[in-house]
């Protein structure tokens, strides 16, 4: 398990920690209505979860997801974080 403050490179490609208690509060707000399990990452690739959740139509324009995206670098950081900390 990954430890509650890991470094991550988001959006914007500079290095800060992440945090995945506010992570899992970004995920209930954004992800949990669609999402009732976390979803399978190894379609996107953990390399492109960033640009993935940023904007998931321009990453991959036939994705069946209506989500425009996480606007905020910490936010999408922070869901990475707390994704990552359940393998």
């Amino acid at each position: 398990m990954i430890a509650c403050a890991i470094a991550a490179v988001g959006a914007t490609g500079a290095a800060r920690a992440a945090d995945p208690v506010a992570g899992k509060v970004v995920y209930e707000k954004n992800c949990r209505k669609c999402h009732k399990a976390l979803p399978h990452t190894e379609r996107i690739g953990d390399a492109n979860l960033p640009r993935y959740l940023a904007n998931p139509k321009k990453y991959n324009p036939k994705t069946a997801m209506d989500f425009r995206g996480l606007k905020r670098a910490s936010d999408i950081d922070n869901v990475i974080a707390y994704i990552m900390s359940f393998r």
